[in-house]
């Protein structure tokens, strides 16, 4: 009996040392560490196809080589230092490719309109009683309006999640105006030979920034036309110098609505 009782003393002193060879030191115990956080979920890829409408306003300017310039019997002068506002409006398509799909092609086909200022001076005409020969006025503003059909194919990377930076060239379609469609008389003829010096078809180069938000893509382009929007003024059978290039900013919302998830 007294071997028995010996031995368990023994077992038990034994089992106790060696639980506390498995404490650390000071004999705290450590705690179990908690379970490693779940991964938060990935952003869902980007579809490969995106469309939708896009809404925009314009700065437009035009300038020409010279700040005036006659024609004929007529001085004119450009208003080219304050841009005139203007606004577009269509829709856009986008394809969107390479590693992580950073990079879009983003085809946009739209409507705009703008107008320019010209300040024209009549020098023969007289201040001397009745209507002299060749004086249908004095001095006069005329506008020309600016209404275009536009195919712009802008390439873009994107920085960030948000930040684009995107440019490329933009195809302009000119409508012609009323002084254009409708015979004006002697009284404007200087009017109908500036409108008639517009080109139809005009070849510009753009580039910007923008911050993309969920299903809007806002941006901030500069435009810059790279062949004259006019050619040479035709008056009485001569013809006059006229060359004019356009230039703009544009503030632009390109609404996301396909697809819809």
């Amino acid at each position: 009996m007294q071997k028995l009782l010996l031995l368990l003393l023994l077992t038990t002193g034994a089992a106790q040392a060696q639980s506390l060879d498995l404490l650390p030191p000071g004999g705290a115990v450590v705690p179990p560490p908690p379970p490693a956080a779940a991964p938060l979920p990935a952003a869902p890829p980007r579809s490969t196809w995106q469309g939708g409408l896009l809404m925009g306003h314009d700065l437009f300017r035009v300038t020409n080589q010279r700040p005036a310039f006659s024609v004929g019997q007529y001085r004119v002068v450009p208003r080219m230092t304050t841009p005139a506002p203007g606004f577009r409006i269509g829709f856009w398509a986008r394809y969107n490719f390479g590693p992580g799909r950073r990079w879009l092609l983003q085809p946009e086909a739209s409507y705009s309109r703008s107008q320019s200022w010209h300040r024209v001076t009549n020098t023969a005409a007289s201040t001397a009683p009745g209507p002299p020969p060749n004086a249908d006025f004095s001095a006069m503003s005329t506008s020309q309006d600016w209404q275009r059909l536009n195919l712009a194919l802008p390439v873009g990377y994107r920085l960030t999640r948000h930040l684009v930076v995107l440019g490329g060239p933009v195809l302009a379609r000119r409508i012609p105006t009323g002084y254009e469609r409708l015979d004006q008389g002697y009284s404007r003829r200087i009017v109908e030979s500036i409108n008639h010096s517009m080109r139809r078809n005009g070849l510009a180069w753009q580039a910007g920034v923008g911050y993309e938000a969920g299903r809007v893509l806002l941006t901030a382009r500069y435009e810059r036309s790279l062949l004259h929007v006019a050619r040479d003024i035709e008056l009485d059978g001569q013809r006059y110098a006229f060359r004019h290039f356009a230039s703009q900013v544009s503030f632009g919302a390109a609404l996301r609505v396909a697809p819809l998830r």
